[in-house]
């Protein structure tokens, strides 16, 4: 990262976040597209945004407005120049590592400044090299938890993957050589939640899914990426992701399987395999109990749904 460039100035920034500052929104919401945003207490403004990408100098723009409204969500987070997946070219993303007890895990936000039917109010004119600038009430995002190889490099995001063939039922026959990664992510994303117990959730898969295969691998969304929180969910999905990548790809693949005994609590480990505990199945209940989902007339007719949290 250059010195003194934009992209060191947007960590400049962040780096002055005070871990006693709060937000300032009004609620996280899902869209028609069941894509989740923040619904903020007053509209800021977007100014224009080349076609080619977000470029960082109008990303330092955007990112005061983070900043002031999310500073919880920021804290001792770092930009992702680099952006991943790369096909996100209009949003800022973010990372932070929170270590696991044998792998690590990054926590990627990433706030989407595509311009859409729905972003908000367009107040300018675009032309073939930009895009009209706006005021929103919104700010679309994506919070993910990726489990990583332990001291890897969190701005390469060296994902631990699933297996790279999936079994799949078509027309009552199975197939078992077809490639994982030619399936949708919302099929495997599904799978992936079924197989974890579709008795844990408090919020349906199908609405909000807690699991996202995402990077190759089993992702966790996290909502409300507080850092109490992001340690909360690697506490938890750290052997849920060993039970998921058993699953899928049949033997352990981090060493030893005395190395997982640490998990006795939560996994019981045989030579016959890796299976969740009771224990983990009900701490699974308990953290996911504190999400459901709110809707009225009137969000109803806006297409919207409200995910409320108990603290």
């Amino acid at each position: 990262m250059e010195k003194n460039s934009p992209a060191e100035k947007i960590n400049d920034s962040i780096n002055l976040i005070n871990e006693n500052d709060k937000n300032k929104f009004d609620g996280i919401f899902l869209n028609e597209s069941l894509t989740e945003f923040f619904l903020l207490k007053h509209e800021i403004h977007i100014p224009k945004i080349s076609v080619t990408e977000l470029d960082y100098r109008t990303g330092f723009i955007i990112s005061k407005y983070l900043i002031d409204i999310l500073p919880e969500y920021l804290f001792k987070h770092n930009l992702l120049v680099n952006r991943k997946p790369v096909s996100e070219q209009y949003s800022l993303q973010f990372i932070k590592t929170v270590p696991g007890r044998i792998i690590d895990f990054i926590h990627i936000i990433r706030f989407d400044f595509k311009l859409t039917g729905s972003s908000g109010n367009i107040k300018g004119k675009g032309d073939s090299r930009t895009f009209p600038e706006y005021n929103t009430d919104r700010i679309k995002y994506k919070s993910r938890l990726v489990p990583v190889q332990k001291n890897s490099n969190p701005y390469i995001i060296e994902s631990i993957k699933l297996k790279s063939h999936l079994e799949v039922n078509s027309d009552g026959k199975r197939f078992t050589s077809a490639i994982f990664d030619e399936f949708s992510p919302s099929e495997i994303t599904l799978d992936l939640n079924v197989k974890a117990g579709e008795d844990i959730y408090s919020i349906s898969p199908k609405i909000y899914p807690f699991l996202f295969y995402e990077y190759f691998t089993s992702c966790m969304n996290i909502p409300d990426p507080t850092a109490y929180k992001l340690e909360r969910a690697v506490d938890i999905f750290e052997p849920l992701f060993f039970y998921l990548h058993y699953l899928y790809r049949g033997d352990v693949h981090f060493g030893e399987k005395s190395e997982i005994a640490i998990f006795d609590k939560y996994l019981n480990v045989s030579d016959s395999g890796i299976k969740p505990t009771e224990v983990l199945r009900d701490i699974l209940k308990e953290y996911f109990s504190c999400y459901s989902i709110y809707t009225d007339e009137e969000l109803m007719l806006k297409g919207l749904r409200k995910i409320v949290i108990k603290e």
